[in-house]
């Protein structure tokens, strides 16, 4: 994590409570999971079935543990889910034992699969390609829609497919191929659905699909994003006031001809620290609404509806632990 990620999560956690819901498991996967990716693909091809993965922090997850307790852990939902799934544990435990082994195994399975948060639960061919999943926990009657909705875009993918494959001009493939990419969860495409973004590329050589167009703006993205990071893990600190970090946010050059993505991250940290440097909570709520604004649906725009209603739902609290937070500081 970097230095202005660290100053910026110190001073949120001082204004505003965070609930950790994480989860516990038992040293080795339940009766009716498997430990070893290969060994369930092997199985799944097999028997003909998909694969349900689960990615678990069994020692340290709450909502993981609360899944494994109340959904995962009940041969009755095991039974119902091994009609179509073999079912794969992946843990990534903080104080148990693991080979290292498996240890090695599971991180590049979560490198490959991009995971960011226990529990993530993915539902894939025998192969491994995702064609569903979710993040969290969940109770069962939810998990068990889960699965049914991923089962049936499955099976909506594998339309998309035969379209594509009986498709007689280039036009048409296109877009049977651009259904699949559409069916495709969004968070592994670029991963394992690559075969046919280049299929698309290669067929669309005028981009009337505007995949080009759209890969184009992801990797500019991507590099905002980065420059932005880069200058802040290079001018922020841990220990730097929160109205140096303010004056640091705003320096950044030409902040409005970036993405709004980019310019959201560096409004967060704009909000946090002239609400702490400046103690005004009211004249921080307008910077919440241009990240809103900004790109509406994105992670910051969420967080910042987040904080603007926890705020105005405890303004009185939230300025009195900011103003006591400043007179301790002596500002």
């Amino acid at each position: 994590m970097s230095k202005y990620s660290i100053a910026v999560i110190a001073m949120i956690k001082q204004i505003l409570p965070i609930v950790a819901v994480v989860c516990v498991a038992p040293c080795f996967a339940a009766e009716g999971w498997l430990t070893d990716m290969d060994a369930a693909k092997k199985e799944a091809a097999g028997q003909k079935k998909d694969l349900m993965i689960e990615f678990t922090g069994s020692d340290w997850c709450p909502p993981c543990m609360q899944l494994r307790a109340n959904v995962f852990s009940k041969p009755d939902f095991q039974k119902d889910a091994q009609k179509n799934f073999v079912l794969v544990e992946l843990d990534y435990p903080r104080g148990k034992e693991q080979s290292k082994e498996m240890k090695a195994a599971n991180d590049k399975l979560a490198r490959q699969y991009g995971v960011q948060a226990f529990p993530t639960i993915v539902f894939a061919d025998a192969s491994g390609k995702p064609f569903g999943g979710f993040v969290g926990g969940r109770p069962r009657e939810e998990v068990v829609k889960a699965m049914q909705e991923a089962l049936k875009n499955k099976e909506a993918l594998k339309a998309a497919k035969a379209n594509a494959a009986k498709a007689t001009t280039d036009e048409a493939k296109v877009a049977a191929l651009m259904e699949v990419l559409r069916l495709a969860p969004q968070n592994y495409v670029d991963i394992f659905y690559g075969d046919v973004k280049a299929e698309i590329k290669k067929l669309d050589k005028d981009d009337k699909s505007g995949l080009k167009a759209a890969d184009a703006k992801a990797d500019q993205l991507k590099k905002e994003k980065k420059e932005v990071q880069d200058y802040l893990a290079g001018k922020l600190t841990d220990k730097m006031p929160p109205a140096e970090a303010l004056k640091v946010v705003k320096a950044y050059p030409d902040r409005d001809k970036l993405l709004p993505e980019p310019q959201q991250e560096l409004l967060m940290v704009e909000f946090t620290s002239y609400m702490y440097s400046t103690g005004d909570v009211d004249g921080a709520l307008p910077i919440l609404d241009k990240v809103m604004k900004l790109a509406p649906g994105t992670e910051a725009s969420q967080r910042a509806s987040i904080f603007k209603s926890g705020i105005l739902a405890n303004k009185d609290r939230v300025k009195a632990r900011i103003e006591a937070m400043r007179k301790e500081q002596g500002k």
